[in-house]
């Protein structure tokens, strides 16, 4: 989980440092033309570019306002913070968790460890806390490195989108809200509420449902495509392929 968890901060900080361009420290190879192009940093950006490709030119003095919305909304700071409450929280809780809680043993007599995840893993490792302390520290600091590239983009999205989504009056009358100190209070948290616990719990107690209505979301598609020509089997193509 440690890995995975560090690895994943390292991946979202790749695209913040792809440009640098910096050389491996010295002593150290390049990596090969092939490890290289197993990953195309500019072709997946592309494919981006493609999904979401950027909307209509807001009007420029609803777009002015909008800034101004946005930065109350995600001040410096908030991606650092907004993972660091999602992440920080959920570890805990996890390492607190007994494994044979979720996974009990059936069919056999044995007992499933009382202790924690936690416990677990400091039994092999004696050094674990003070391992996952500096972890903590170390994804932290490269955060708030991240956050100083990543969020002046976001906020220029986020304004974007306010900007066509509300006038200007009604950007005037939100700004006006933000200069308070309850509005800066507000919006200065708007973000990190989705992380909060009770509103990732909420989402995750909507699953069973989804789960639920799935099987009849299923009946109901293949009966409104009925009508539809089944699709080509891909095999039936490398047949044809072979022959010639």
């Amino acid at each position: 989980m440690k890995s995975f968890i560090f690895a994943a901060c390292l991946l979202a900080a790749a695209p913040a440092y792809a440009e640098t361009g910096d050389k491996p420290p010295a002593g150290e190879k390049a990596a090969p033309e092939a490890a290289k192009d197993a990953f195309d940093l500019a072709a997946v950006m592309g494919m981006f570019d493609k999904m979401f490709p950027a909307g209509p030119e807001p009007v420029p003095a609803r777009l002015a306002l909008a800034k101004t919305t946005a930065e109350g909304m995600f001040p410096n700071g908030t991606y650092a913070a907004l993972f660091d409450d999602a992440m920080t929280g959920i570890v805990d809780r996890v390492l607190a968790i007994n494994p044979g809680e979720l996974i009990p043993v059936k069919g056999t007599a044995e007992t499933a460890p009382s202790t924690s995840l936690r416990d677990q893993l400091a039994k092999d490792d004696p050094h674990f806390d003070e391992r996952m302390k500096i972890m903590r520290r170390v994804i932290g600091e490269e955060l708030i490195k991240i956050s100083a590239v990543m969020e002046p983009k976001l906020r220029e999205g986020l304004a974007r989108s306010i900007a066509r989504r509300l006038d200007e009056k009604q950007l005037s009358d939100v700004n006006a809200f933000l200069a308070t100190d309850s509005g800066r209070a507000f919006a200065g948290q708007t973000m990190r509420m989705w992380v909060d616990p009770d509103v990732m719990r909420s989402m995750m107690q909507s699953m069973p449902h989804i789960i639920a209505a799935m099987p009849g979301a299923m009946i109901r598609l293949e009966a409104e495509t009925a009508h539809l020509p089944k699709p080509k089997k891909k095999e039936a193509g490398k047949k044809a392929e072979s022959k010639t």
